[in-house]
């Protein structure tokens, strides 16, 4: 069996989609978490997961902002199609402007 290379560890540092450039980064001190930004944007968290129903391959939960510490939106086989879904269904978190 071949595993796809899109749900290979450590996801990004970079993916593009639908007209965003994002930056994948990795929570401090976390092996299993990465923030998605774009510019001055957070869009929220992909973080590994167990396995869906006993597929060897890692899972990618999605966190969207202020929803980081409880059970993920959505379970996903690659990263790519972790970020895409953040990019699709959320809205980034800007800081105030000042």
């Amino acid at each position: 069996m071949t595993i796809d290379p899109r749900a290979a560890l450590p996801p990004g540092p970079e993916y593009e989609y639908g007209g965003h450039s994002v930056r994948i980064v990795p929570e401090p001190d976390s092996v299993t978490r990465w923030r998605v930004f774009e510019d001055d944007g957070y869009f929220g968290v992909i973080a590994t997961a167990d396995p869906v129903k006993g597929e060897p391959e890692v899972h990618f939960a999605v966190h969207f902002p202020d929803e980081e510490d409880i059970p993920p939106t959505k379970i996903v086989p690659l990263w790519t199609t972790a970020v895409e879904f953040l990019l699709d269904a959320g809205e980034p978190q800007r800081p105030p402007a000042t």
